[in-house]
């Protein structure tokens, strides 16, 4: 024994271990009392204790064991019985993995690894797995022989079941993509490496070769030169998610370059330090969605294009083209519509060429074709508002509405655009309660029935329109999902051929029609629904096959006054001025003259502009004005904008918008807002009057 080590004498220190290893009975263990113990194992033993990392020592063919206090958590309970004891004892559930290893270790004297060693332990009375990285050294003596293994390692049981577990959320993760309706993949990175995709990502992308583990870049060169990279560059950079919303996408699919439209995301990913990691990617291919909406617009600006030629030149526009096609009911009046209009122009220009010619011989006696072509403008004008309400031109205007009126008033138009085959009957109830709704919208709800009703009945038939005062308990009003309250109701019945439930139960879907191609739109019925909800009220459909149909309509009693002018009049009945300061801004040169000489005979002085730009030169060098009256429709600036600009500079001014054109910076939201004052071109003296003098006293 070498000189170096006290003959003896353990290691001190070495904490817990270090303590019960000098307090341990040697002299009656094979291993005998340390002072008979070779230098090699008193050095490898200092090594062992003063060692930070799990560190044993297996001595002699039985390998019995010692170890320091990291290495103790090892043996669980068997800790502290396993000081010196045989390792085969120690580790008889793991001896017919370990056991072969050390044996190899005391015959050849190299060393070895082992990372990630599953090994099958007796924990808490089970066998469980657990996973090591450890290795055994050599440990020789003073003539160069293996006296035993110098042992060191630690558990990575949690790295790899995290491992497991991550694989496992992985494969979770590929499970619920797999089964998401649209195209979606995870990127990695940001080179954007593919970390997941579903099938119907490479459906969507048409490529055989797999497409994990490489980036966008490589998998699909095309996008690159399509800002696609790009795209996702400023995403991973920047954190904000993007929305592509029926974008244009080449793609090389089956060989082929193909143009797709999508609808997609861009969604960054973050670590759970906050950093963004990577980047959610979800498309949904729209591309025969739009083809088909592409078909269906084409066909319906096909068939506004017949209906307005019908109609003539006078209804022309670009936005009837647009909308009118949600309004299948303008299609049921073109016939008598052209038929009108031309009796109504036939009696203006009549009565007007009958005037010139009693003038022109000195006669005064004219006042006969006078009323004539003013009433024939003013049904003229009607008309043309009417028109415009079908074609869902008009905003929405909720008024004091008197039911009755309304209905009666519709019944020579309906009995006109039904046809002679279909008998149109009243019921109209007696001191009907008014309601608050848009009066053109509600024409157009109780048309649409009617062209429904007249649809069901191809060998003519019986419309009934009833009204009554309808109140509902709160036990009913759940019954029929109506909240409870006082309505007025509008029935439209029809002798027709009825509905069977399941198309019933579809009645108000947004296009849905049984009738042939060409022939509706299916929007009619979700109109009504839409406008009868967005009142607050409701519509309920009874339908039986053979039996007939009767919609209901429900809209909530209105309890406020009803609105009417109260201006001072004067000797002929129109409300008069008092000389305030009334600016018009008309760039039609004849409205303008018009509505000037209109406003100074109403007792108002009046300054007028042709543009927007002179009004607000005008006031900006010190005209004084209490009325802006602005058309709406203008070039470079419109009125909306014109009102703004000059309340800016005139605080108190007041505003009266006019136009002939309703879809106009007027409206903001579909609705007209009560508080803006509005007169619909073409109006009279009397409309200008009362109008203009309500908004002065307002």
């Amino acid at each position: 024994m070498s000189g170096q080590y006290q003959i003896g004498v353990l290691p001190e220190g070495g904490g817990e271990m270090g303590e019960r290893i000098r307090a341990f009975d040697w002299a009656n263990h094979p291993l005998g009392p340390p002072e008979q113990w070779p230098s090699a194992l008193h050095m490898a033993l200092r090594l062992c204790l003063n060692s930070a990392f799990p560190t044993a020592i297996y001595w002699g063919r039985e390998l019995h064991l010692l170890y320091n206090d990291a290495w103790s958590v090892i043996p669980a309970e068997r800790h502290p019985w396993a000081l010196g004891q045989r390792g085969a004892d120690v580790w008889p559930d793991i001896w017919d993995i370990v056991g072969p290893q050390f044996e190899r270790v005391l015959e050849t004297g190299e060393g070895f690894s082992a990372f990630d060693q599953m090994l099958p332990m007796q924990r808490g009375g089970r066998v469980t797995e657990t996973y090591w990285n450890y290795s055994a050294t050599a440990i020789l003596d003073e003539g160069g022989a293996v006296a035993g293994i110098f042992n060191q390692g630690n558990e990575t049981t949690a790295a790899i079941n995290a491992a497991r577990l991550q694989e496992a959320e992985k494969e979770r993760l590929r499970d619920i993509f797999s089964q998401a309706p649209g195209a979606t993949a995870i990127l990695r990175g940001p080179r954007h490496e593919f970390y997941i995709v579903n099938d119907a990502y490479i459906e969507l992308t048409g490529r055989a070769d797999p497409l994990v583990g490489r980036t966008v870049a490589e998998a699909l060169p095309e996008v690159v030169e399509q800002g696609f990279i790009a795209l996702l560059d400023r995403v991973y950079a920047t954190g904000e998610p993007y929305l592509g919303d029926s974008v244009a996408v080449e793609l090389v699919r089956g060989g082929e370059r193909q143009t797709r439209i999508l609808d997609f995301i861009y969604q960054p990913t973050r670590d759970f330090e906050g950093r963004i990691d990577g980047i959610f990617v979800q498309a949904t291919d729209v591309t025969e969605r739009r083809q088909a909406e592409q078909a269906l617009q084409m066909l319906n600006a096909t068939l506004e294009q017949r209906v307005l030629e019908e109609v003539g030149e006078r209804l022309r526009t670009e936005e009837a083209l647009r909308q009118a096609q949600k309004m299948e009911a303008i299609g049921q009046l073109t016939g008598g519509i052209a038929h009108d209009f031309n009796n109504m122009l036939a009696v203006v220009i009549g009565a007007l060429n009958l005037l010139q010619r009693r003038l022109a011989k000195g006669e005064t006696d004219v006042e006969r074709y006078i009323d004539a072509a003013s009433d024939g403008a003013k049904r003229a004008a009607a008309l043309t508002q009417r028109l415009l309400a079908f074609s869902r031109q008009q905003p929405l205007d909720p008024v004091s509405l008197d039911v009755n009126a309304l209905v009666g008033s519709m019944t020579e138009l309906l009995t006109r655009t039904l046809g002679e085959h279909i008998r149109v009957e009243t019921s109209l109830a007696d001191d009907l309660w008014r309601t608050f709704a848009d009066q053109v919208q509600l024409e157009n709800a109780v048309l649409n029935l009617a062209v429904n009703a007249r649809d069901a009945m191809p060998d003519g038939g019986v419309l009934v329109i009833h009204t009554a005062n309808i109140a509902i308990s709160a036990h009913d009003g759940a019954l029929e999902n109506i909240p409870a309250g006082e309505y007025v109701q509008i029935a439209v019945k029809d002798t027709g051929s009825g509905m069977t439930p399941d198309v019933t139960a579809k009645a108000f879907d947004p296009f849905f029609t049984t009738k042939s191609v060409g022939k509706g739109t299916g929007l009619g019925l979700s109109q009504v629904f839409g406008f009868v909800r967005q009142t607050g009220g409701q519509v309920k459909l009874q339908s039986e096959p053979g039996a007939g149909t009767i919609v209901r309509i429900f809209l909530p009693r209105f309890f406020g006054a009803d609105a009417r002018d109260e201006a001072a009049a004067g000797e002929d009945g129109l409300a008069l001025g008092g000389g305030e300061v009334v600016m018009v801004v008309e760039d039609e040169e004849r409205v303008r003259s018009y509505s000037t000489e209109a406003l100074r005979e109403l007792g108002y002085s009046v300054v007028s502009a042709a543009t927007p730009a002179q009004a607000l030169k005008l006031i900006e060098a010190g005209q004084h004005l209490d009325l802006l009256f602005t058309d709406v429709v203008m070039p470079e600036m419109n009125g909306r904008q014109l009102a703004d600009a000059a309340q800016k500079l005139i605080p108190t001014l007041k505003v009266l918008f006019t136009t002939g054109y309703t879809r106009n910076a007027v409206l903001s939201t579909g609705v007209l807002d009560p508080r803006t004052a509005y007169l619909h071109k073409p109006f009279t003296l009397d409309q200008l009057a009362a109008k203009v003098r309500a908004v002065m006293e307002s």
